[in-house]
């Protein structure tokens, strides 16, 4: 699935990194920081006002503390977007998709462990497989474990990360593995629904 030797100039889509911090979005454990606000008044009470930060001419960022994870995570974004101009890449961020162990209900079920392992066409309606789920093989520089890029587990980090970010590189997919990588990922996010191929919605700018 991979190349012997990862180009480490560049970043290519389907590329495996370490040690992303990834985020908890949990509105329940997410604590906003504030600074305390000028006493007024007899009340003791302290009122606290968020800090504020001010990212791209936005001045509403707020800052927060949230529970994070240190994990391998696969290269979303599309190769022509990631090519660097003088050490920078134009396009604000860069998306990511967590890698998680393979889930213990498919560990459990040969078949379905050999069906994801296939990491089957999604276009083949007969048998699809894991539409949702690449499978990464076991791989010294993975903890000799085996993965999955998990498309529903996704996260942007700026881009002016690089190119600092390509020290976190581990591996890069060859080409073939890349273009099942990206095949997948397509049939994950736009496959059409019954009531929308029903419609006769497969050409949206045809005839209506």
């Amino acid at each position: 699935m991979f190349v012997p030797e990862a180009d480490m100039s560049c970043l290519r889509q389907g590329d495996i990194l370490k040690e992303i911090p990834f985020p908890l979005l949990s509105t329940q454990d997410l604590l906003v920081l504030g600074s305390v606000a000028e006493h007024q008044g007899q009340s003791q009470r302290r009122s606290l006002v968020a800090v504020t930060r001010v990212h791209r001419q936005d001045p509403d960022w707020v800052t927060a503390q949230i529970p994070i994870r240190f994990c391998y995570c696969a290269v979303l974004s599309q190769c022509c977007d990631l090519a660097p101009r003088h050490d920078k890449i134009r396009m604000p961020t860069i998306s990511l998709a967590r890698l998680i162990p393979v889930p213990a209900r498919i560990l459990n079920d040969p078949e379905a462990l050999a069906s994801l392992r296939g990491n089957k066409d999604p276009r083949n309606v007969a048998d699809p497989g894991f539409i949702n789920l690449f499978y990464v093989p076991a791989h010294e520089y993975l903890d000799a474990t085996e993965w999955v890029v998990d498309y529903n587990q996704t996260v942007s980090i700026p881009s002016q990360e690089f190119p600092g970010i390509l020290r976190k590189k581990v591996l890069q997919m060859e080409d073939r593995s890349r273009v099942k990588f990206k095949i997948k990922l397509g049939a994950s996010c736009t496959r059409l629904t019954d009531e929308e191929r029903d419609g006769g919605l497969e050409n949206p700018w045809g005839p209506a």
